[in-house]
């Protein structure tokens, strides 16, 4: 959704943007130790890395991620924001499901205010296939849908099918995913084209700090839009997620396309709240 800022806004980016990226450095040195946790060893997708790795949250574990931000500068005065509130919730053995609710901030010129409205609701199951062992990697397939709920939202539902794998070697960990959109292109001016693709592809890698629960990363993908004839964009980015108590893990990442165009660039942050709840049934055991 794409956001063209008036000349205020456009020096509260200027200032917004050396700001953030310094908190982002600085997750690692001001969060305490929080020893024996492993969430932030799950990274999700776009948190803080838009390739994740193979790995579901534990069977009846919920996941909350209130209000992860997104902030995209696609060229010098046109930005986009937005935030997608989501829960996962590991259902059954090795399988979660994830809703999200998009929420994007458009200004297309024609309003004397920018609009702010749902971008649609996204549902996706992921199933790990299997542990990774010696031999064999780990690997997960997910299939979602975009609905066409809201405003900003794109014109009909979006269906996806995606793979993950990862595997753990001595220095790290690397990750492999892929992401494929089924049905017609969407027609130019379609508000949910700029978040959507015909097919994505990505590779990371990460590194753990295990005594400080910190993660940090790296990642180079590409991405073909789901419209005729657009062309295919490289964008490679970096992150870090680290955990800051036994429920809570925050996670902040940037981003910077490097094929032909304007040097659009992303920062992310967000913080993620895990959870069973006990009294709810079949949840009276411990996680697993």
């Amino acid at each position: 959704m794409t956001t063209r800022l008036p000349h205020g806004r456009r020096a509260l980016v200027r200032l917004a943007i050396p700001i953030a990226i310094p908190l982002a450095l600085a997750i690692p040195t001001v969060a305490a130790p929080a020893g024996a946790q492993t969430d932030f060893y799950n990274t999700d997708r776009g948190r803080p890395l838009r390739t994740e790795d193979a790995l579901v949250i534990e069977r009846r574990a919920f996941e909350l991620q209130a209000a992860p931000l997104t902030f995209t500068r696609v060229a010098r005065g046109v930005s986009q924001w937005g935030i997608a509130p989501e829960l996962a919730w590991g259902f059954a053995p090795r399988t979660q499901l994830e809703v999200a609710l998009p929420i994007a901030v458009q200004d297309d010129g024609t309003r004397p205010r920018a609009l702010t409205a749902l971008a649609g609701v996204e549902v996706e199951l992921l199933h790990q296939l299997n542990a990774e062992t010696t031999t064999l990697p780990a690997f997960a397939l997910g299939a979602g849908v975009h609905l066409p709920v809201g405003p900003l939202a794109p014109a009909r539902e979006l269906v996806s099918l995606r793979a993950l794998a990862t595997r753990t070697l001595a220095w790290g960990r690397v990750h492999l995913n892929g992401a494929y959109t089924v049905g017609d292109d969407l027609a130019p001016g379609d508000r949910g084209a700029d978040d959507a693709s015909r097919w994505a592809a990505g590779i990371a890698v990460d590194h753990t700090f295990p005594l400080r629960s910190l993660l940090v990363g790296a990642e180079a993908h590409a991405i073909a839009p789901l419209l005729a004839d657009a062309a295919t964009e490289w964008r490679v980015g970096a992150g870090v997620r680290q955990q800051l108590s036994p429920r809570v893990a925050l996670d902040a990442g940037i981003g910077r396309r490097i094929s032909e165009g304007g040097a659009g660039w992303t920062l992310t942050f967000g913080a993620a709240y895990a959870f069973a709840p006990p009294g709810m049934p079949g949840f009276g055991g411990r996680v697993r």
